[in-house]
């Protein structure tokens, strides 16, 4: 079996750090991706079909909520 025993020396706020740190890491990828790659197959260049406007919106939703929580 898997042993997480060194787990329990972490501390909440240092969990709560690397919990927060992992959701910026999709952020940031989506950051980089090319204009022509995100809109690639759309009819159209819609606002809404940008990729960097929702991962940004869903990251900032995830970091509110894991923050409090």
């Amino acid at each position: 079996m898997l042993n997480f025993d060194w787990i329990s020396h972490i501390d909440v706020g240092s969990a709560r750090l690397i919990v927060l740190i992992t959701f910026l890491l999709p952020f940031v990828f989506a950051l980089t991706l090319k204009k022509s790659y995100i809109y690639s197959g759309a009819a159209d260049n819609n606002i809404w079909r940008n990729l960097k406007i929702w991962i940004a919106l869903l990251t900032i939703i995830m970091l509110v909520v894991y923050s409090i929580f």
